[in-house]
């Protein structure tokens, strides 16, 4: 798909940006799974299962059958509909760029394990989906919005081509004064600047 037919808030590479050739990345997934299944239909909340990190903006999960209407060849081994989460408000690091893999190994350690609830923001061109995700841990339930804890570490800027919140540009500027994450480097390039 092009660039210009990208929701610019979406977070994650478009076609072309992640010249990396990896498997696991939004580029190589098959339509099917870079899209809400079911695109017309958006639900408020939704509670999800962790597949993988794509990226530090972008998650695999696995939809619930009720959730999601999809023919039965499209599901994982357990039913789910497999489908792509791009994090509201951010913009992580591309993979090949310095604290890409840092952000990625981040969103697995917080969403592996816990209990993920997406809450929706937006469908972009042809269902793709933006969204909230928090993670809670299924013991304590302590929940940690996944988006934030990436800016709060300085592995990821507030996205500034779109719509973001007070709290996603004050955790920004907080991680910036401490110099943490990305913000160690003397003149960080943002990941709508970075060309490999």
């Amino acid at each position: 798909m092009p660039s210009a037919d990208r929701d610019p808030n979406a977070g994650g590479p478009t076609t072309g940006e992640n010249r990396s050739g990896g498997e696991n990345t939004p580029e190589s997934l098959p339509d099917r799974e870079d899209r809400w299944p079911d695109s017309g239909l958006i639900p408020a909340a939704v509670e999800v299962v962790f597949l993988e990190a794509l990226s530090g903006d972008a998650l695999r999960v696995g939809l619930s059958a009720s959730e999601a209407h999809a023919p039965e060849r499209s599901r994982t081994a357990d039913g789910r509909v497999p489908a792509v989460v791009y994090l509201w408000g951010i913009q992580a690091p591309r993979p090949g760029q310095p604290f890409g893999a840092a952000a990625t190994e981040e969103v697995t350690r917080i969403c592996e394990g816990k209990r993920l609830r997406v809450a929706a923001r937006r469908a972009g061109p042809e269902g793709r989906i933006t969204g909230s995700v928090v993670a809670e841990e299924k013991e304590t339930s302590r929940r940690e919005d996944v988006g934030r804890a990436l800016i709060r570490l300085g592995l990821a800027w507030q996205d500034q081509r779109g719509p973001s919140s007070a709290q996603l540009r004050s955790l920004e500027q907080q991680a910036r004064r401490e110099e943490v994450g990305l913000w160690q480097q003397e003149a960080p390039t943002p990941p709508w600047a970075w060309q490999e």
